[in-house]
């Protein structure tokens, strides 16, 4: 029998703040490789509710359809509450990708600490608690699971007025590393797929001056695309990759490399 590869049948994805464009794309992308697929909003925001169950329709595997749900990432009594609904509801949750990722470019002389507060906790805060929420489950009944994060290659390389955000995606980076190393043993791999810079994310790309400028410094000559992000994120939660964790696997036409 011909073994299928990167095959998700049975298992049961959750991706959280859904409604952002990349986070979009990598749940269509769970649910064509055959994943149960469930959404939550990053704020618990009508607008951002509806968006996500127009999302949700459009994933392929209509039979296998979860939920989604709208909450305030941050929140930790709502995010216990929403994976006990989905578990309840659906199905045990065997894969979480944590899909928050803001990003507010500002200097820091015209930054406020609600601005560098407000960044760590849409994306590392809510990357912890939903990580917590849902890992807690599956290592109770001692399964097997796979966690995904998004890091920004500024994590570790400076890019003028993106500090608050460029601090953000260094904890989360923290965050996977040791949790990869404090899970593998138990049955959750934790990794994370860092992000170049990407089209229709928040992003110093977004300047027309810059992403010219981009094009011809990245050595493939174009910025990236949600699209370029999809077999990355089937592979890291597929059977396929269980001797992969707490690792960075970069998607940036080879900018960090070249730079």
């Amino acid at each position: 029998m011909t073994r299928k590869y990167f095959d998700l049948a049975g298992k049961h994805a959750l991706v959280t703040a859904a409604t952002t464009p990349l986070a979009s794309a990598l749940s269509m992308a769970l649910s064509e490789a055959g994943a149960r697929v469930s959404l939550t909003t990053l704020r618990d925001d009508a607008a951002e509710l509806k968006e996500s169950v127009r999302i949700l329709a459009e994933c392929v595997s209509s039979d296998l359809q979860g939920q989604t749900k709208g909450i305030d990432l941050t929140d930790p009594t709502a995010v216990e509450n929403a994976v006990n609904e989905l578990e309840d509801e659906v199905s045990p949750i065997d894969i979480l990708v944590n899909g928050a990722h803001c990003a507010e470019i500002k200097p820091v002389l015209e930054s406020t600490l609600e601005d560098w507060l407000g960044m760590i906790n849409l994306n590392a805060t809510s990357t912890f608690v939903a990580s917590q929420a849902v890992g807690r489950r599956i290592i109770q009944r001692g399964g097997k699971g796979r966690i995904v994060n998004l890091v920004s290659i500024t994590h570790d390389r400076g890019v003028p007025n993106c500090a608050l955000f460029g601090a953000s995606q260094g904890a989360v980076l923290g965050f996977t590393k040791s949790l990869g190393l404090e899970w593998g043993r138990r049955g959750v791999t934790v990794n994370a797929i860092g992000l170049g810079f990407i089209d229709e994310l928040d992003g110093p790309q977004n300047d027309n001056e810059l992403h010219n400028i981009l094009q011809r410094y990245i050595p493939v000559a174009r910025t990236g695309t949600p699209e370029d992000l999809k077999g990355v994120v089937v592979y890291l939660v597929s059977d396929e990759a269980a001797f992969v964790n707490a690792e960075l696997f970069t998607v940036d036409g080879a900018l960090v490399t070249h730079g």
